[in-house]
């Protein structure tokens, strides 16, 4: 007997809609193997293993319940005005998203999430708003695109575990071509990445105006995140590139065939790469950061270092890159090849160091953190 099953088969055979158990799989509720969205398959165990479990499939559809602002609202026992405050403000974060006749984004809500921040939070759904919540929402600032897209990263890079040019990918799946062209300035890494670049979501079948609405939504804009996601790009690129010189392999084949309309593929993301020995562009900038520097030729190619001239691509400032290390030899250990959580440790571990000047996203008139 076959040990695994498509997914639509598997959504037969346990009795759910084909979208439910893709949000089963993207959530972690449902185990799956294979790379591609298409291509993926439920090992038959975890079939039997959902058949088996008390009270399923009732108990099984409402740990995967959906809700929008006004269901959630009521869960939660608050108008739909202060729900909308708190789901901008990034207290919950959506698990999806649909965009209407209207060309209006619904955001989609687990219902077991809002229980749980219900109860954790509770302080959040009477009285008046916390001040660093007032002063968010008062800069127009909405959490719920980032936090959406960096689930779906989350997401895609778990399900792409143990490929690592297939992490890398997923990391890179929300930043521009621009971006991507100083964060990554090898061309033909650059080419491997877009061939197996990931959807977000699938917008098959939708007007123009509903697909240039998602697509939209599935790119980072924000400067903190795109360098939170740059920095992660860099991590996960260093370890595809040390198992591809370990294992003397040229890394993942692109994928036969034409891609399915997807998103993210930001405008130009095709024209980006186009002529494949093309020189990098220029450096994106940040506030707060300089011109890119000349790489220092006693460093390793994709490493980070600890000087103030060092970091991320085009970015020569600490308030962008992170400071100088606190502990001597700390490069060498980098270069050396690092387990990937000690190498975001010490990343993080120098982003939040001392830093020369108030940090570039608590200056005046720039996105603040929440207080609460």
């Amino acid at each position: 007997m076959q040990d695994d099953v498509a997914m639509s088969t598997a959504a037969r055979e346990l009795g759910l809609r084909p979208k439910m158990l893709e949000l089963a799989v993207q959530i972690g509720e449902i185990r799956s193997e294979g790379g591609a969205k298409d291509q993926r398959r439920v090992p038959r165990e975890e079939i039997a293993r959902l058949e088996e479990s008390a009270g399923f499939p009732q108990s099984f559809e409402e740990r995967l319940r959906v809700v929008d602002a006004g269901e959630g609202a009521e869960l939660l026992g608050i108008c739909t005005a202060r729900f909308a405050r708190l789901a901008r403000g990034g207290c919950f974060s959506p698990v999806r998203f649909y965009v209407n006749r209207y060309r209006a984004v619904v955001w989609l809500y687990l219902a077991r999430e809002l229980e749980a921040f219900a109860g954790r939070r509770p302080e959040l759904l009477t009285g008046a708003v916390p001040r660093g919540l007032r002063m968010l929402l008062g800069e127009g600032v909405d959490y719920r695109p980032r936090h959406w897209r960096g689930r779906r990263v989350g997401q895609l890079c778990r399900q792409a575990s143990g490929r690592p040019w297939e992490v890398a990918a997923a990391r890179s799946a929300v930043l521009t071509p621009e971006v991507l062209r100083v964060a990554v300035p090898d061309a033909g890494e650059r080419a491997l990445l877009q061939s197996l670049r990931p959807e977000l979501m699938v917008v098959r079948g939708e007007s123009t105006a509903t697909r240039e609405v998602a697509e939209a939504l599935c790119v980072a804009e924000a400067e903190d995140e795109v360098l939170w996601h740059r920095l992660m790009l860099e991590a996960e690129l260093q370890d595809a590139r040390a198992a591809q010189h370990r294992d003397g392999e040229a890394g993942a084949e692109p994928e036969a065939g034409g891609p399915s309309a997807r998103c993210p593929a930001p405008r130009g993301a095709g024209e980006a790469d186009a002529g494949g020995g093309a020189e990098p562009g220029p450096p994106l900038t940040l506030p707060g950061s300089g011109p890119a520097t000349r790489r220092r030729p006693d460093v390793v190619p994709g490493t980070y270092t600890s000087s103030s001239g060092g970091g991320l691509p085009g970015h020569d400032r600490p308030e962008a890159a992170g400071c100088k290390a606190r502990a001597a030899g700390q490069d060498s250990a980098r270069t050396a090849g690092p387990s990937v959580v000690r190498r975001r440790a010490q990343l993080l571990h120098r982003m939040r160091g001392p830093r020369r000047g108030a940090a570039w996203w608590r200056r005046e008139g720039e996105l603040r953190r929440p207080a609460f």
